[in-house]
């Protein structure tokens, strides 16, 4: 019914603008054209978002919004001017169609084995076929079926109306070689995305697939490929480029033709990108994907979003794609305010916002610096952050590239549903549970440790001894760090080195308390048993913990960072959990995270007076350990982003 209703509008609108003076026509195009940009919605979004890919770095912003508008104002015009192609006479075009470089048509055209004229859905690409018929040389058109059969064949119809001959598809291959060998022309649009058949050749710094049928058909036929363009000049104004001939001979290697082809059309599309048909999805078969990892200044955060990046990495590659085909860029997000930042957060869950108002409440949020870097130079397939304070950042930027979307913690129950993977910790877990498909779970945060790798950090250990790794967390709002609990705890480790005749690696968290730091530095820092001394404060290795992990055979953590102990845990090493004093009343979230993590069997809970017998016991029994199965669920939901 629908395929009868559109095969309907078509017959009347040829008519109409059959009658109608080709400017009126060209007027009312642009205005349809504006309608549809303002009504295509999903499109609109996949139109601004392949300039964004193409164009980042080069045009701001506004300038895509402004070439998104004009790629649809010109696909307005070439359909009115698609309709109203009956009327198109010679000195129709004479008068609308300058031809550059029009003795290379008629070189080719000469050539016993065919010609093939490859061009591409740019300009009034329709109105090409249509001067090659005026001028003598008309072409046998490779089309596509449309899904509305009636409105396709009237389409074609109106295309054959000059003396063009369409070809529809399911035609013997063997009749199109017997055009080619027949000394006749082939016209064949070849920049739109050529699905798995394709070969992925480069177009604007990304790989696309791209058809091979063109430069096979010239290779196996000996016809002579001619690429053209027409450019819109202004209103009914048009050129017509025609680019020098390629001929392929039957040994030749095809993919240089194919590039050059690419070449010539990003060449042509950047001297007017308006009149390009953006809307079609050239890359959707491109494997190179690029995530944007946001960064609010915690150190913690970053290391959880890059443990998921990790995971990104190893699904790809198991998918068959190159390392080099993951591009990752971290882009520090900065606020110009808390209470900008605040606002910001709030108003983001409830509005699906149009592209202007997207950016304008991205520059009003950000800064200057993180505005230009996130908005204007960066482009992304998918988008990560970690922390509530940055998944209305993460929701406009997914908006603003058409992209996908991951967020590591909670980002509240307004905003679960606007992320295409949510990483929990089960601690954050709120008591009601959670539901959604696009949730994971975890038991730790997520984190950088990964078993199989910690060897290449350090030499291997030549002495035999045991070593004991020890991380030092710091004071937070439920538990503090005092020089009695420090004092305990070296006085207990000591007593367990000489106890195992062993050595200790540690380091501290930038929140640890300066009297506690001195505590550990006059205990450890020149004791002939202490191989490795970071202070977190001033520390500038990212990878000091990864070190001590892969030097220690045990590891004791306390238990108020949750980073650190999922660290730890991770290693593969048996783990000892101390808590700091206790300030606050009741079951805190710290508490829960340890519990579960010890019924589970992935660490054990002590006080620092039980360290030297729990450390024998460890060293005699050896005991196995068991790892979480975090990162295989996370991995088991990354297709949602791919």
């Amino acid at each position: 019914m629908l395929d009868l209703i559109a095969s309907i509008f078509v017959r009347a609108f040829n008519l109409f603008f059959h009658v109608m003076p080709i400017r009126f026509d060209l007027w009312l195009g642009r205005r349809i054209g504006a309608l549809m940009c303002l009504l295509s919605g999903k499109r609109r979004s996949i139109t601004y978002a392949n300039l964004k890919a193409a164009f980042c770095g080069e045009k701001t912003p506004e300038e895509l919004l402004r070439i998104t508008r004009e790629a649809y104002i010109n696909l307005g015009q070439t359909f009115v001017e698609l309709m109203s192609m009956t009327k198109a006479n010679k000195r129709y075009t004479d008068k609308f169609v300058d031809i550059k470089n029009m003795e290379r048509i008629r070189e080719a055209s000469k050539n016993p084995n065919g010609m093939i004229l490859v061009s591409a859905h740019f300009g009034n690409w329709e109105l090409s076929t249509i001067t090659g018929v005026m001028e003598g040389f008309p072409l046998y058109l490779l089309s596509r079926d449309q899904k509305m059969k009636r409105t396709g064949e009237l389409l074609n119809m109106l295309r054959e109306s000059k003396g063009n001959v369409v070809i529809r598809k399911g035609m013997d291959i063997k009749k199109i070689f017997r055009v080619l060998h027949e000394g006749k022309s082939l016209g064949i649009l070849g920049d739109q995305n050529a699905g798995a058949s394709g070969k992925l050749i480069d177009l604007f710094g990304r790989p696309a697939s791209t058809a091979v049928g063109p430069y096979r058909f010239a290779q196996k036929s000996g016809a002579w490929i001619l690429p053209a363009f027409i450019h819109r000049v202004k209103g009914p104004y048009h050129q017509l480029v025609v680019e020098p001939i390629m001929k392929i001979g039957e040994g030749d290697d095809v993919v240089p033709y194919m590039k050059e082809y690419n070449n010539l059309l990003e060449k042509h599309v950047r001297a007017h990108p308006g009149q390009w048909w953006w809307m079609h999805k050239k890359w959707k078969l491109t494997p190179l994907k690029k995530v944007m990892v946001l960064d609010d200044g915690k150190k913690g955060h970053l290391k959880q979003s890059l443990a998921v990046v990790g995971q990104i990495r190893r699904y790809r590659e198991d998918e068959g794609f190159a390392p080099e085909h993951i591009k990752v860029d971290i882009v520090r997000i900065r606020f110009r305010s808390r209470s900008a930042r605040a606002l910001f957060n709030a108003v983001s869950p409830f509005f699906e916002m149009s592209a202007r108002a997207r950016l304008a409440c991205l520059r009003m949020a950000l800064d200057r610096e993180s505005y230009e870097e996130a908005v204007c130079r960066r482009y992304a397939d998918v988008v990560v952050s970690c922390g509530s304070a940055l998944s209305g950042v993460n929701r406009l930027l997914k908006l603003e590239n058409y992209a996908k979307n991951l967020t590591v913690l909670d980002p509240g129950v307004l905003k679960r549903g606007k992320f295409d993977v949510v990483v929990i910790p089960r601690h954050d877990v709120p008591a009601k549970g959670m539901r959604g498909d696009n949730i994971v779970v975890t038991e730790m945060a997520p984190n950088l440790v990964d078993p199989g790798g910690l060897a290449a950090l350090v030499p291997e250990k030549t002495d035999g001894r045991t070593v004991i790794g020890l991380l030092v967390g710091g004071n937070n709002p439920y538990f503090e760090f005092t020089d009695d609990l420090v004092g305990e705890l070296v006085k207990n480790i000591n007593i367990s080195l000489e106890q195992l005749d062993g050595n200790i690696c540690l380091t501290t968290s930038r929140r640890t308390p300066e009297t506690c730091e001195t505590v550990l530095r006059k205990a450890f820092e020149r004791n002939p048993r202490c191989r490795m001394f970071v202070l977190g404060r001033g520390d500038r290795d990212e990878h000091t913990v990864e070190k001590i992990l892969a030097s220690s055979d045990t590891v004791i953590v306390s238990g108020e960072s949750i980073s650190m102990v999922s660290e730890a845990v991770s290693s593969g090493r048996p783990v000892l959990v101390f808590m700091p004093r206790k300030k606050a009343e009741g079951l805190t979230k710290y508490e829960r995270f340890v519990e579960e993590l010890r019924e589970r069997g992935h660490l054990r809970l002590v006080k620092p007076s039980d360290i030297p017998d729990e450390l024998v016991h460890i060293v005699e029994k050896k005991q196995e350990v068991t790892l979480p199965e975090d990162n295989r669920r996370i991995y088991e939901k990354l297709y949602k982003l791919f």
